[in-house]
């Protein structure tokens, strides 16, 4: 595996940090994470390792405000900051693999961020070829399972007091069944569990809007979900899927899974049902 990291510049000139891992042979296509709230593209070993070894190329950047790249802590001004961080990621994923076929894969608010910027932009990317499809684990398009009173301090605060933190009410044992995960997630110095008031509005604003922009996307959608998933609602991404107008959809939802289906103990059959979707999209199933 060759593995690069480094840097490059959004819209405002905010510095966020990428890294990308290739095959030592040639690669089909190029797989590009946009990872969940709080974390950071580090954690994505697993999906790294299965689909290197199967001859994907993949990239993974850290949103502003997470892991290594720029940016107030945990912290967005608004939703349109994330929709140009990924613009430009996916122009830069895009500028170093021309001629391969180029698919998104988005968690929870990865996914999220990437339905909204599809509902805004399409798939084309300026003067580059588009993107092929997207792949969209647990996305975040229902109120997460937090405390009314939480939500309704976080929009008070939003309007008088933005940059404060405040916890983010997520329980950790939900992001897997794994032990070791949990712990490792825990463990993690990259990894936050705060968030500013106004991330907080605007987090559940755009899980209104992409309900709402659902007809929108028309991009070949494969989204899986745990039903056990008590950080964000499976109901979300059902109520969503039925709502998309792509002739190229699948919905999987697996029993008794947990919020993070790459890190769960079901993951090989995430895997392998990512990798059969992909192959069907390049021509190989």
């Amino acid at each position: 595996m060759r593995h690069t990291e480094g840097n490059f510049s959004s819209i405002d000139r905010t510095r966020l940090y990428f890294q990308s891992w290739y095959p030592e042979q040639a690669y089909k296509a190029t797989l590009a994470i946009v990872h969940g709230a709080g974390e950071h593209c580090g954690r994505y070993a697993n999906v790294v390792n299965y689909f290197v070894d199967r001859d994907y190329a993949l990239y993974g950047f850290d949103l502003r405000g997470h892991g290594r790249s720029g940016g107030r802590k945990s912290h967005v001004s608004g939703w349109q900051q994330y929709r140009d961080d990924l613009r430009c990621f996916l122009q830069l994923v895009r500028q170093q693999n021309p001629d391969k076929p180029l698919f998104l894969y988005g968690h929870s608010m990865g996914a999220q961020i990437a339905l909204d910027y599809l509902a805004f932009n399409g798939e084309s990317l300026a003067g580059c070829k588009p993107i092929s499809a997207l792949i969209a684990s647990s996305p975040a398009l229902a109120q997460p399972d937090v405390s009314p009173w939480l939500l309704r301090l976080g929009k008070l605060l939003a309007v008088f007091w933005p940059l404060v933190t405040l916890q983010n009410g997520i329980d950790v044992q939900g992001i897997s069944r794994d032990p070791q995960v949990v712990r490792a997630y825990r463990e993690d110095s990259l990894v936050s569990s705060k968030i500013s008031a106004r991330f907080g509005v605007e987090f559940m604003d755009c899980i209104e809007r992409v309900q709402l922009n659902a007809s929108k996307i028309g991009i070949p959608l494969f989204m899986f979900h745990g039903e056990a998933d008590r950080i964000i609602p499976v109901a979300g991404t059902r109520q969503f899927f039925d709502r998309i107008s792509s002739t190229e959809k699948k919905l999987k939802i697996y029993p008794d899974g947990f919020h993070e289906p790459h890190n769960d103990l079901q993951k090989r059959e995430v895997f392998e049902d990512v990798e059969k979707w992909l192959g069907t999209r390049l021509g190989f199933e």
